[in-house]
């Protein structure tokens, strides 16, 4: 049981690498359109302190919120199939 554990919470590590690596994505993304982040949030009507948290990992966006913040920014999420050795 303790050797699950261990896997679990790595599972949970590596999701969260993955989750900080897309913020990432999107906050270079919104740097490159030159958004910053007050502006971007008033076109969001979007509080600016909710896009610090989302931007440095604090908290997960809802799916609906990460697609209203992608879109000015020219982008989208799409599902595609991982390799068995990018499987968590």
């Amino acid at each position: 049981m303790y050797y699950n554990e261990i896997g679990d919470k790595m599972k949970d590590f590596t999701l969260k690498e993955k989750e900080l690596e897309i913020l990432s994505q999107i906050k270079l993304a919104r740097i490159k359109h030159g958004f910053s982040q007050r502006g971007l949030c008033a076109i969001l009507n979007m509080q600016q302190p909710s896009l610090v948290k989302i931007e440095n990992g604090t908290i997960s966006p809802q799916l609906n919120t990460l697609l209203k913040i992608l879109e000015p920014l020219g982008l989208t999420i799409s599902i595609t199939k991982i390799d068995d050795s990018d499987k968590i």
